[in-house]
């Protein structure tokens, strides 16, 4: 009778998803562990025979900021003294005054303008607009009405143009360069280098947007790393990756709103001390001690996902992997693929900076829809490395197979909290699963809310800690919402007229650091 229970439970669909739900958590509690100690370690002393000091050369791409980008510029103005030699640069983009232009007539033909409709705009534009068409006799907007309100608001890079003229940032080694194409972030950045002909090969190329914000210890920190492994290498380090936690400014009106956004920023944080950080751990050790067998060494590198914020490359190494990629629609994930098969080190900083989380939920379904084309993409990015002859056979089905775990594991995360939470609170669901699924579930919102809060400094009352974890709970539910959405409307996948991004809402503080 035993045998016939445990064959008919090993049958069970729920068994096996509750089971790998719990491992996945179990793994995710054991990287985040060993993350935190990580991020705990004294930072990394620089030798005591200094090379010479290597220059960074901050570069922060700009599209549709010309609400936020003045902050922006006097926050990396007030590094600049800090790290002689640096330099800014700031690089806006013709497309922007291309798609206001194809903007203002789709905005005259519109019967409704919303939010939801027309993420290009910002608050203001939407009450100035909407504003024009009650005073309309037909409540509807002609082209010269449109265009009127949209150009009130000057270009981004007629912001810049114009902020760099106070005498203090024109002091300053700050580049303002207009990229005249129709690429996005990676084509800008790419222009950016480009205008960089004096820089030496082994300067820094030091990837940022409009929202990053590097505190100075941050920089030390990733200086005194790249010292170190220089005196150790014998070379400056090819990439190294800054990682980020996440979190909002409660900027929501509805307090439910606001809890799913802090939950959704808490797990992202934990995507990226759980699955991030341990990664680029892992490929470092790969890379840094090979076995000499390729199939063994692409399996024990898998895939290294750089993020486009706090990127660091070697400009050589910028300029041999051919700058960003420019044929994705975007730019982080994939350069990360074209490193890996070609087995580039990639090195993590044992610290982390804060950036902002969306703000609403329609925010943070687009953001995650967004995001997840970096994994839509990584075919392309097989495709590319095949053609160019980049990596080998074994390297590229790797890297692209880790890639389709990672992608289907962030796709199914609500369906499986779902499940797991049906399986345990089903009436006849077998003691096993139910102990499994309630396993699953405490070790992916309990546990870590926990870890973090000790990690913090924080001792959360037990009210505190079951309000945290239902709201880490709530964001796992939403998680697979835009990814989901982004696989449906795959196959409609285009070039699209607008940058895949939405407008700001809300940015960090602006002070300088």
């Amino acid at each position: 009778m035993s045998t016939e229970r445990s064959t008919t439970l090993l049958r069970s669909p729920a068994f096996w998803l509750s089971t790998a739900l719990a491992a996945r958590h179990a793994v995710g509690v054991w990287n985040l562990h060993r993350t935190l100690r990580f991020l705990g370690q004294p930072s990394t002393p620089a030798p005591a025979s200094r090379p010479p000091e290597r220059k960074i050369h901050f570069v922060v791409p700009a599209l549709r900021e010309q609400a936020h980008i003045a902050g922006t510029v006097r926050w990396f103005a007030a590094l600049l003294p800090e790290f002689p030699g640096s330099s800014l640069t700031v690089v806006t983009t013709d497309r922007e005054e291309r798609e206001r232009d194809h903007l203002i007539g789709l905005l005259a033909r519109a019967r409704t303008i919303t939010p939801a409709r027309f993420p290009q705009l910002g608050a203001e534009e939407h009450r100035a607009l909407r504003e024009a068409a009650d005073a309309s006799r037909t409540g509807r907007l002609d082209r010269p009405t449109v265009a009127a309100v949209l150009h009130r608001s000057p270009l981004t890079r007629e912001v810049v143009a114009n902020l760099l003229t106070d005498p203090q940032l024109s002091a300053l080694p700050i580049r303002h360069v207009v990229y005249p194409g129709d690429g996005r972030k990676a084509a800008q950045v790419n222009y950016a280098v480009a205008h960089l002909a004096e820089a030496d090969p082994h300067d820094y190329i030091a990837v940022y947007d409009v929202d990053s914000r590097p505190e100075p210890t941050l920089i030390r920190h990733t200086l005194a790393h790249l010292h170190a492994h220089r005196s150790a290498d014998g070379q400056p380090p090819a990439v190294i990756q800054q990682s980020a936690r996440f979190t909002t400014t409660g900027a929501a009106t509805r307090g439910w709103e606001r809890a799913l956004c802090r939950g959704s920023a808490r797990v992202q944080t934990l995507w990226t001390l759980r699955r991030e950080l341990p990664s680029f751990r892992r490929y470092h050790r790969a890379t840094r001690h090979p076995t000499g067998r390729p199939a063994l060494d692409a399996a024990r590198r898998g895939l290294a996902q750089t993020v486009g914020h706090g990127l660091f490359v070697r400009l050589d190494t910028f300029r041999g992997l051919g700058g960003l990629p420019e044929f994705t629609v975007l730019d982080d994930l994939p350069f990360g693929y074209r490193a890996t098969v070609e087995g580039i080190r990639i090195e993590p900083v044992a610290a982390i900076t804060t950036v902002p989380a969306p703000e609403t939920v329609a925010e943070l379904v687009g953001t995650h829809r967004r995001w997840f084309g970096n994994y839509l993409d990584y075919p392309a990015c097989a495709t590319a490395a095949r053609t160019g002859g980049h990596g080998t056979p074994t390297s590229r089905i790797v890297a692209l197979g880790v890639a389709g775990y990672r992608g289907a594991a962030w796709a199914l995360a609500g369906p499986a909290t779902l499940a797991a939470t049906a399986a345990l609170l089903a009436p006849h669901t077998r003691i096993p699963v139910r102990v499994l699924a309630a396993a699953g579930l405490w070790l992916g919102c309990v546990t870590p809310v926990r870890m973090l809060a000790a990690a913090d400094g924080r001792q959360p009352t037990t009210l505190d800690l079951a309000q945290e974890a239902a709201e880490v709970y709530a964001a796992y539910l939403l998680r697979s919402t835009g990814p989901l959405i982004a696989l449906v409307t795959a196959p409609r996948r285009r070039p699209e007229l607008f940058s895949p991004k939405t407008q700001r809402r809300s940015l960090p503080p602006q002070e300088t650091p």
